[in-house]
């Protein structure tokens, strides 16, 4: 009996862990995207500092993971409505 308690419980943490590692997923694309802005943002006022092929793969970088056209206005807009947005 207390085997099969055992492998129960064990099969519930285990359960457990897999619901908090998905629920974190969002999260974890979000602070992604707020950390590629951030990035952005840094290029853009330093703008001297860096090549205009790093500023352009940071934008394609961006556009990729939010699926808009790669663009500098597109790219910026979204960031300062991201920075906007959060609470």
């Amino acid at each position: 009996m207390t085997n099969s308690l055992n492998k129960a419980f064990t099969g519930v943490i285990a359960l457990s862990l897999v619901v908090i590692a998905v629920g974190r997923i969002p999260f974890s694309r979000e602070k992604e995207l707020s950390n590629l802005c951030r990035e952005y943002y840094a290029m853009y006022l330093n703008q001297e500092d860096y090549s205009p092929k790093e500023k352009t793969q940071k934008i394609k970088i961006i556009a990729n993971k939010t699926g808009l056209k790669s663009e500098t206005n597109n790219v910026g807009n979204f960031c300062n409505s991201f920075y906007f947005n959060q609470k």
